[in-house]
């Protein structure tokens, strides 16, 4: 039986041989670079079936060589997976916009990367499965494949259908596909994009995927591009933890004498202030329908500068 091919790049003599090491225990035919340039060097030659690069490099970096990768219709296909020390919001963000299938920062656990590798190679195939058979019917565990990966396959293999996500606490939301590209979500009452980003924080959920019946197949017009709802997704999720950090809100209270003033708050605002003198939980009053989490918190936040609200102690 051929091993499969893994390619580790990285400058640290150290990090690659400690890579090496994991990856022969499993049977993989390990290739190592110190650099982006010999790395791609490699990839032409052998064609490897998954790559782990560093980032930080001298000579060609880990973006350029990622690019390099990407550009080329040979091995553009390959996964590709960043180590790095950074740990930043936008160098994962520019790691997918890049193509990259994965992101492990620096120190990470051996076990971590293996099992991320084998997730990676365990989607390759459930891919190229969907891609020959286009018509069967669709169904698992986001334990098994995450939304994310599960939204890049239907785009990848042109999925026309309805994908029905239940959440194992509770909950059930869809979202509707026309070969390839997002028509429409619903999550409750909330607005498409809203209800798309809030499936993607589901830890655990059942999907399967369901005939798109095209009477009932409306597109909503503030759909984008599969990347560009993730990597929205992704940003707004990093942003508002960053938040609940800095500013860690619970519950908060309308100020009623501050009502008489309200010429000089937005629509935004004043929805939020109705839906406050309702509901005094933070959480709550994130459920709007139309507003997205990020933008709900930076709000209240607003309005407690601008002494309309106040945190309950």
């Amino acid at each position: 039986m051929l091993k499969l091919k893994i390619l580790v790049v990285d400058d640290s003599v150290t990090i690659r041989k400690l890579v090496e090491d994991a990856f022969d225990k499993r049977g993989f035919r390990v290739l190592t670079a110190a650099d982006g340039q010999d790395a791609l060097e490699i990839t032409l030659k052998e064609n490897p079936d998954i790559i782990i690069s560093d980032i930080a490099m001298p000579g060609m970096d880990g973006w350029e060589f990622c690019s390099q990768v990407r550009k080329n219709p040979y091995t553009s296909f390959i996964p590709f997976v960043f180590l790095s020390k950074k740990s930043e919001a936008p160098d994962r963000i520019r790691g997918l916009q890049l193509g990259a299938d994965d992101y492990l920062t620096k120190p990470f656990e051996m076990e971590e990367l293996v099992a991320r590798v084998e997730l990676i190679l365990n989607r390759m195939v459930k891919a190229q499965e969907a891609a020959y058979t286009k018509e069967i019917a669709l169904s698992g565990s986001t334990k098994e494949m995450a939304l994310p990966d599960l939204l890049q396959l239907f785009q990848s293999s042109r999925k026309t259908g309805i994908l029905r996500i239940r959440k194992l606490t509770g909950g059930e939301g869809h979202i509707a596909f026309r070969e390839g590209n997002m028509i429409s979500a619903e999550l409750g009452s909330f607005k498409p994009l809203k209800a798309i980003y809030r499936m993607l924080l589901w830890d655990e959920a059942k999907f399967e995927l369901e005939p798109l019946i095209e009477s009932n197949a409306e597109s909503s017009p503030e759909m984008g591009s599969i990347e560009s709802v993730l990597l929205d997704g992704f940003r707004m999720q990093d942003e508002i933890e960053r938040l609940r950090t800095e500013r860690p809100l619970k519950e908060i209270e309308v100020i009623s004498e501050a009502l008489r003033n309200l010429s000089s708050l937005t629509e935004n605002q004043k929805k939020i202030l109705v839906r406050a003198r309702r509901h005094n939980d933070i959480n709550d009053i994130l459920n709007i329908d139309d507003l997205l989490d990020l933008e709900t918190y930076e709000t209240v936040i607003q309005l407690i500068e601008k002494g309309f609200l106040r945190e309950v102690e």
